[in-house]
């Protein structure tokens, strides 16, 4: 189970900041890319990540399953491959709705990322919880956990800015990130089948 969990905490750790990075490339033709637009998309993300965490400790806690996480993932994959079918239609009402450019940023920014980037943000908090048997061990679990999604954000950054972007289109980039993700969720469908079998035996 550990090495699925810490995989997987480096794939959704990449596909948390690649899809930041893409997130600019949606926003640009209604909003530039200038600074507003860039802290619009930060905040966005960090707000997301917060109340990800959040939630993902306390689901964690009540229902210690890998299943749940993988299914949530899954969810956010499939918000991810929604995303380039809503993001015009989406942006030209926000564009035209909100008269404050610096709001209507943070608005949009808020429309694409923030559901799943918050599913997202689940990972850590709940991976740690699934693998946590001793305390005496607690402070190394959660640092090997941010460790390494640290890396994949890095990763993420990376790889998408510098490879990804200027050879591929947007859309097909995000189903790319959302296929990513959709295997990481379905890795844990697979581990908690595994367990439920293991202990049913």
């Amino acid at each position: 189970m550990f090495a699925v969990v810490y995989l997987n905490a480096f794939v959704t750790g990449a596909v948390v900041m690649a899809f930041e990075m893409l997130g600019s490339r949606y926003l640009n033709p209604y909003f530039g890319s200038g600074i507003h637009t860039w802290a619009a998309l930060i905040s966005s993300v960090l707000a997301a990540l917060a109340i990800g965490y959040f939630v993902g400790g306390w689901l964690g806690d009540r229902f210690p399953r890998p299943a749940l996480l993988g299914g949530c993932i899954i969810a956010a994959a499939v918000y991810m491959v929604c995303v380039p079918l809503i993001a015009e239609s989406t942006f030209a009402a926000i564009f035209d709705a909100v008269a404050d450019f610096r709001l209507g940023a943070i608005v949009a920014a808020m429309a694409i990322l923030f559901a799943p980037l918050m599913v997202l943000g689940f990972y850590s908090p709940f991976a740690i919880r699934l693998i946590l048997m001793d305390t005496k061990i607690a402070g190394r679990v959660s640092g090997r956990i941010y460790g390494i999604s640290t890396l994949g954000s890095i990763f993420g950054t990376l790889f998408t800015t510098f490879y990804m972007v200027p050879n591929m289109g947007t859309r097909t980039i995000t189903y790319w990130l959302a296929a990513v993700a959709l295997f990481a969720g379905l890795s844990f469908i697979m581990l908690g089948r595994r367990i439920s079998a293991l202990t049913t035996d």
